[in-house]
């Protein structure tokens, strides 16, 4: 479940954060354009969060003990 919340977290971060930039820099994008580039790159940095912040660490330590 807190996985869950991270990844909102970040989708939420990063549509806002990409809102402004598009408006402030790109102000000759039409609009419904920089929402769906606001959207899609909202959509991906979910999904690399989601993957990104997995709990493998016991795997990863027996890994590097082997070496």
């Amino acid at each position: 479940m807190k996985r869950f919340l991270i990844v909102i977290f970040m989708m939420v971060v990063v549509a806002i954060v990409a809102t402004w930039m598009l408006g402030k820099y790109h102000s000759t994008v039409q609009l419904n354009l920089r929402i769906l580039i606001a959207i899609g790159g909202s959509l991906l940095s979910g999904v690399l969060t989601f993957f990104m912040s997995k709990q493998d660490v016991n795997r990863v330590d027996a890994i590097s003990n082997k070496k």
